[in-house]
Formats: structure tokens, sequence, C-alpha cells
């Protein structure tokens, strides 16, 4: 009795983690979009894998790792798509009302399942079917022109294509961490994330600078930190909870980013965008049910 009291009381710890951690990422979101729109997009992303490269680098060191891993090839290409999915969800953050753009970016374990089934020959079974036309029903609903300018709601075509490819880089990403930490440290894959990130986007950085004001530096530091802080509560909180459970508890930080935006941005929502949010939810659920059993 004792033991299953203390299991549940751990389970609990974990799923409150879980509750911070979308917490602190969808006020990273806040940040994003406070900043400034003369700071383009790519320097906000060097920003931001700048602060992460020196954490990461520095608890490397004290761990007294091998600071380059063992499968190089997989861990740059886990920093590339890391890198596109990370500059496609600052634009799409920056263009696009904060709730719409969250929800677009959570249905990310959808493309999972999907890659998945195409990359690494996981069944696509009928859940996932069912998952995938889910999701994009509430996708329609939440994008449904009429709907739309309802709330007064402006969208344009590359804008949602951008924010698409955010989520489709964050599975691909996701699948790649997760082959790669059946052999290489956390903390390596982490490092090669930022690294990338800075490599790539240095020159561009460098030719086309422009200079932070105090306001917007501010904002940047907090882009760094709450996406540390956001991290380290993740990873505490996803161990030994079900991929499904996790997925619906970080489904939160749509229900932050609303709120977020209804109180800093001005922004609305109303029973479509709940009903849509609903089934993407919904279909989050079901394709993370089995996800990547597999691998």
């Amino acid at each position: 009795m004792l033991i299953e009291i203390l299991n549940q009381n751990n389970n609990s710890y974990k799923r409150v983690n879980l509750i911070f951690a979308s917490f602190f990422f969808s006020l990273m979101t806040v940040c994003v979009k406070k900043i400034d729109n003369r700071i383009p997009i790519y320097e906000l992303v060097f920003f931001r894998s700048l602060f992460s490269l020196f954490i990461t680098s520095w608890i490397i060191n004290k761990k007294n790792l091998n600071p380059w891993g063992d499968n190089k090839p997989l861990l740059v290409l886990r920093g590339i798509l890391g890198t596109i999915a990370l500059v496609c969800i600052f634009y799409a953050i920056r263009n696009m009302p904060l709730n719409i753009s969250t929800v677009i970016q959570y249905t990310y374990p959808i493309f999972i399942s999907l890659f998945a089934g195409i990359l690494i020959n996981e069944k696509i079974n009928r859940n996932l079917i069912i998952a995938s036309l889910t999701g994009w029903l509430g996708i329609i609903i939440i994008l449904n022109p009429s709907q739309l300018s309802n709330l007064n709601i402006e969208l344009n075509n590359l804008s949602i294509v951008i924010a698409f490819i955010g989520a489709i880089s964050t599975s691909l990403a996701y699948i790649t961490v997760k082959k790669l930490s059946l052999k290489e440290d956390v903390f390596i894959i982490i490092k090669y994330f930022p690294l990338v990130s800075v490599i790539t986007l240095s020159p561009i950085v460098f030719v086309n600078w422009i200079t932070p004001n105090i306001n917007d530096l501010i904002w940047i530091m907090g882009i760094g930190l709450f996406t540390q802080v956001g991290q380290i509560f993740l990873t505490i909180g996803i161990k030994k909870l079900q991929t499904s459970e996790a997925a619906t508890i970080n489904y939160l930080q749509v229900f932050f980013g609303s709120l977020w935006g209804i109180l800093f941005f001005n922004e609305f929502i109303n029973i479509n965008f709940i009903i849509g949010s609903l089934l993407v939810l919904l279909g989050t659920i079901i394709s993370t049910s089995k996800i990547l059993k597999k691998i």
C-alpha cells in the first residue's frame, strides 16, 4: 500500500513538472512576440542558441563527457532539424495570433506517428488514421476563413505553411533524438541543437546585424531563461510517464498561449477555436498512445 501511494505521489510530481514546463515554454513565446519586429527571427534564434550552448557545454565539461559524441552525422541532422523548427516556430509566433501558432505547433505528435511509419517502418494502424483525420479536422475548423473573419484575424498562407514546417521539423527532430538517445548522452544531444544553430546562423547574423535596445535584450534574456527552465522541468517530468499522458499535459501550452494572447495581445477565442483545439488534442492523444514503440 505504501509503495502504491509513493508511486502515485511520484507520478503526480512528474505531472506537476510537465505543467511547469508548459508554463515556462508559453512565457518564452510571449517574449518572442514582445520583441520589436526590427530584430530578425534568425537573430533571436541565434541568441537563444548561444545561451543554451553555454549552459550545456558547462554541464558536459562538469560531467567529463566526450563533447562530440559518437554518431556525429545524426547529431548534426538533429541540430539542423531543430534549427529549422525553431526559426519556423518563432516566425509563426511573430506573424500569427499566439493561440493559433501554438495549436499548429502541437500537431507535431501526429506528424511523429506518420513519419515513424514511413521512416522506421512502424505500422500505420487504424488509430493513426483516426488520429490524423481528427487532428486535421480540428485545424480546418480553427483556420476556417469565415471563423477567422469573425475574429477579425487575417492570416497569409506563407505564415500557415511556415508554422506547419515548424511542426514537421519538430517531429523529425524528435525521431532523431529517440534514435540518438539509445547510445548518446542526453546533454550531447541537447548541445548539438544550439551548436548547429550558432554555426549556421552566425554569418547571416553578423552580416545583417541589428543592435537590440535594452528592452529587446530583456525579452531576449527571457527567451533563453524560460526555454532553459522549461527544458529542465520537461526532462524531469517526462521520465516514466506514458507518452500519451505527457503529450496531453504538454498541450496545456495551448491554454497558456491562449491566456497570454488575451491578456497581453488583445487576442480573442470563440467556440470554433475551442472545438478545433480539443480535436487536435484528441488526435494527439490517439496518435501518442502507441507512439514510437519500435524505436
